[in-house]
């Protein structure tokens, strides 16, 4: 006898994606700010701080693809949406967070990073896009 999906690994479920979800807002948009202060500094050279950015954008799509696989079973999705709805959200903000980070994650693989200063713009692009996650204290 196997034990029934309830409403706690629902809520299971729904706490790992907003870990997750939470925890890449906060990765992308302090990556960023890293990447930005070393390009400033020029330190270390271009093609590592590339390297630590295409590094980067690779492990953000597999982030992202977490909840893509989560909304692929549908079953359990349905069950994570009901519960989120209960709590007061709706469908849509799961929407509302995973598309900017997914559209900064693409563009971050395909920018420009030869010169300092194409890693400084990338860099501000992307911290126009994701802002950092509500938090009651500093982080």
């Amino acid at each position: 006898m196997s034990i029934p999906i309830t409403p706690i690994h629902i809520l299971r479920l729904l706490l790992q994606a907003d870990q997750n979800l939470t925890q890449l807002q906060r990765d992308i948009r302090s990556n960023a700010l890293q990447w930005a202060a070393m390009a400033q500094a020029q330190s270390p050279d271009v093609a590592t701080i590339a390297g630590f950015m295409n590094s980067a954008a690779t492990a953000y799509q597999t982030r992202l693809a977490w909840i893509s696989t989560a909304q692929a079973d549908v079953t359990n999705w349905n069950l994570l949406v009901t519960m989120w709805q209960k709590l007061g959200g709706v469908s849509g903000d799961f929407s509302s967070v995973v598309t900017p980070l997914q559209a900064v994650a693409n563009q971050l693989g395909a920018a420009d990073k030869s010169t300092y200063a194409a890693i400084t713009s990338a860099c501000n692009q992307i911290t126009a896009a994701i802002n950092a996650p509500l938090s009651l204290w500093p982080e």
